[in-house]
């Protein structure tokens, strides 16, 4: 990337005074920051420099949109706000898909990106453009930085404004001259914000209607959202569902904050959420009435039910569908006074919990359904997200993480992939369905538990999008385990055409059989392949065993396609 540098003679910058990249540095790490994604570029050069004596980690990638993306997956494996550094122009605009990404699904994620010098803009100098512009619709927050003397405040303010209330993507600027200032003490303006952003409790009349709804309910069910993890609600949680006896549904990047195991816990909304049209009263703990949801309508949402919808912001309260009951309060500290407040009432909710289960257990039954009743002996990718599923158990338990990534194969690792820690399981389940995100939260994830297994289930065609993040993997050993579902195509878009078109014609939807595993081998990892389902437990453990990213390419049944998504093609969620 053709970097326009201000000529400086070698040392220049070791000085007394600090220079801006060395004050955001600086302002990072006073921020809790101890971790940075990026690709290199001229504009942030100063900022990488001074991040190494500041002892924060710098993961680079192949690929600014890896980079940001990884920084969303460190974010959701950790509760921590991610924070990815980007160059100029190109470099910024290759990063905005995982700022995109996090600002859809309300992630706390922080884009640092270099820029042009401010003498040069707006004059046609390299690399030139109004990236606040562009960044500013995207994310909760935007600001350009243009005095070195204020980089440490609107770092803090960054830090901040990603973290207090409902989380979100924030951009942040730094010109090159800016970041090249040295600056005396005197002129280096303090931030002021508090290191940990104030949780604000709901208004008492409020909880107390939540209250009086769910102790009249027979059958109510507790569905956790996102915000459930963000205010790291899972203990709260569980001592509220074992208190009320309320099976509890964990969805997006809640899962797991209730373990699958616990024993008020019916799964995910893949499984559990069958019960969800059989309750007399829901309460939604911190997830928007979107797609995941149905937009909370049939046939998720029944008719004859009372919704509590408990929320950090006011404004995110309804919108696709009122509610009955609207509590406007951080997750964790409104539950914590729901328990409080509960009074025992003497109705046993065993048997609900009970029909829950089995709603759950017929799910899992048709998924596996699915699966075994497979002609051939071409692996289905079902079979092998269960594979993987199964071995993780055995070998891992609870301490492991997986992330499934694609079309077809994200609906076998929902389908299959347990959830018993918060930030364990990761998926393309935002809003936006970006592709792509696999291999950088496997990444991320890696890098924030090196000591416990990362397993990615990743579609060919969605491997493809950061394959070139396996380099990655190798430079900063991190031994993640990639399975590749390879059916030689964009799975779900194939059969799309064929239920518009007839068969015979797919256009730019085929792939070729790329052996994704010798490509692993020449950028240095490890490369597996399998072509019979009893192959791949071997080969898991190889992996495993060998403790070097391994890629796995496992050649799956391309005439499958999950019931799941012929039936989101059908209901009308794009």
């Amino acid at each position: 990337m053709p970097d326009a540098l201000t000529a400086r003679a070698p040392g220049a910058f070791a000085k007394t005074n600090p220079h801006g990249g060395a004050l955001l540095a600086r302002a990072l790490r006073d921020g809790g920051v101890s971790t940075l994604f990026t690709l290199p570029g001229g504009h942030i050069l100063l900022l990488l420099d001074a991040c190494a004596g500041e002892g924060i980690r710098v993961i680079d990638t192949r690929h600014e949109g890896a980079a940001t993306l990884a920084a969303e997956g460190w974010a959701l494996a950790t509760g921590e706000t991610g924070v990815a550094a980007v160059t100029a122009g190109p470099g910024f605009a290759n990063g905005l898909i995982g700022l995109i990404d996090a600002g859809a699904w309300s992630v706390p994620l922080l884009m640092i990106a270099g820029r042009t010098a401010v003498s040069k803009q707006g004059r046609g100098a390299v690399m030139d453009i109004d990236q606040r512009a562009i960044a500013s619709p995207a994310v909760k927050w935007a600001a350009s930085c243009t005095e070195a003397g204020r980089i440490p405040r609107a770092a803090a303010e960054a830090l901040h404004r990603a973290r207090a209330g409902c989380p979100g993507a924030v951009y942040l600027g730094v010109p090159w001259d800016v970041m090249g200032v040295e600056l005396p003490p005197p002129d280096v303006v303090e931030p002021g914000f508090p290191k940990t952003p104030p949780r604000p409790a709901a208004d008492p009349a409020s909880v107390g209607a939540a209250l009086a709804a769910l102790q009249g309910a027979q059958r109510p069910v507790i569905v956790a959202g996102s915000g459930a993890f963000w205010s790291d609600a899972g203990e709260e949680i569980a001592r509220f569902a074992e208190t009320a006896s309320i099976p509890v549904i964990t969805a997006s990047a809640a899962r797991g904050v209730i373990p699958d195991s616990h024993p008020w816990s019916l799964g995910s909304l893949v499984h559990g959420g069958l019960a969800i049209p059989a309750s007399d009263c829901v309460l939604v703990l911190g997830s928007a009435f979107n797609a995941n949801v149905m937009f909370g309508g049939a046939p998720l949402f029944g008719v004859d039910q009372t919704v509590i919808q408990v929320d950090i912001s006011p404004e995110r309260i309804g919108g696709n569908r009122d509610v009955d009951v609207a509590v406007a309060g951080d997750v964790q500290l409104v539950v914590r006074d729901l328990r409080q407040a509960w009074r025992t009432d003497g109705v046993s909710r065993t048997a609900w919990l009970e029909q829950g289960r089995a709603y759950a257990a017929a799910s899992l039954a048709f998924w596996d359904q699915q699966v075994d009743g497979q002609q051939g002996n071409v692996p289905h990718p079902g079979a092998v997200a269960r594979e993987i599923a199964a071995f993780a158990r055995e070998r891992c338990g609870s301490a492991v993480t997986f992330v499934a990534d694609g079309g077809d194969a994200l609906s076998w690792g929902l389908a299959y992939f347990y959830a018993d820690r918060p930030g364990h399981l990761l998926t393309t389940t935002t809003a936006l369905g970006t592709l792509g995100v696999g291999v950088p939260f496997a990444l991320a994830a890696k890098a924030a538990r090196p000591t416990e297994p990362v397993f990615l289930f990743v579609g060919d065609g969605s491997f493809g999008l950061t394959a070139m993040e396996t380099d990655t993997a190798v430079r900063h050993k991190l031994p993640i385990v990639i399975v590749v579902s390879n059916n030689a195509g964009w799975g779900d878009v194939r059969h799309e055409q064929d239920a518009f078109f007839g068969p015979g014609r797919r256009v730019a939807s085929e792939l070729l059989p790329t052996r994704y595993d010798k490509l692993a081998e020449a950028l240095g990892a490890r490369g597996e392949h399998v072509e019979r389902l009893e192959e791949l437990r071997p080969a898991l453990d190889r992996a495993v065993e060998s403790d070097v990213c391994t890629v796995i390419d496992v050649a799956t049944d391309p005439s499958v396609l999950s019931e799941l998504l012929r039936m989101v093609a059908t209901m009308g969620l794009m």
